[in-house]
């Protein structure tokens, strides 16, 4: 079975990078098809293949995980998150987290790059606990063979709230983490 799933998912980078649909196993035509939409660049001289800007719906699970209004800017749950985010994060993430670590080398999904202010202010506070708490597990960043482990096993709620909130500093906002500070909060990929 993972040599299947190893199998679809380098066709799927392949296809991806093509612009071609496919169908796979536990993806109908249309969620493939809007899999490759969202994946494709998403600016001007983006490539295929580099940090895509993709955020599927929260599911139901998560659609009330927001983070409390406080944590987004004290200063001891940031300071707490960069050290969870140096000790769990940086390889893949990057120092700086622009996605560029060393362990991104190869992925087929690159790892989000959170100093692009325009994305980090696109994803709602639960999106990003969704996110941080499931990892690469969920749909559809499984089929584009997401290498992000889950981390809800392993950080409390709290210690994912600090993550969170210190990666969002690393988009140089250093406010509260809110439709008001961001505009266009969801841009209609990750809902509230």
């Amino acid at each position: 079975m993972t040599v299947t799933r190893v199998v679809w998912g380098a066709l799927g980078i392949a296809v991806v990078s093509t612009g071609f649909s496919y169908p796979s196993p536990g993806i109908d035509r249309m969620g493939t098809l809007q899999i490759i939409a969202q994946a494709q660049p998403q600016r001007t001289g983006q490539v295929p293949g580099s940090h895509v800007h993709v955020h599927a719906t929260v599911p139901s699970a998560y659609a009330s995980s927001h983070l409390p209004a406080r944590v987004w800017t004290d200063p001891k749950m940031i300071a707490k998150g960069k050290e969870i985010f140096t000790a769990k994060c940086v390889l893949c993430h990057g120092e700086k987290g622009d996605g560029k670590g060393p362990g991104s080398t190869g992925l087929p999904l690159k790892p989000a790059d959170f100093t692009d202010a325009r994305m980090v202010a696109d994803m709602p506070g639960n999106y990003m606990f969704w996110r941080v708490s499931e990892g690469g597990l969920v749909e559809p960043y499984k089929s584009m063979g997401s290498a992000m482990p889950p981390w809800k096993a392993d950080l409390s709620i709290p210690d994912r709230w600090a993550v969170i909130a210190y990666i969002h500093t690393l988009s140089g906002h250093d406010g509260p983490h809110t439709p008001r500070e961001h505009v266009g909060m969801g841009g209609g990929h990750a809902g509230h």
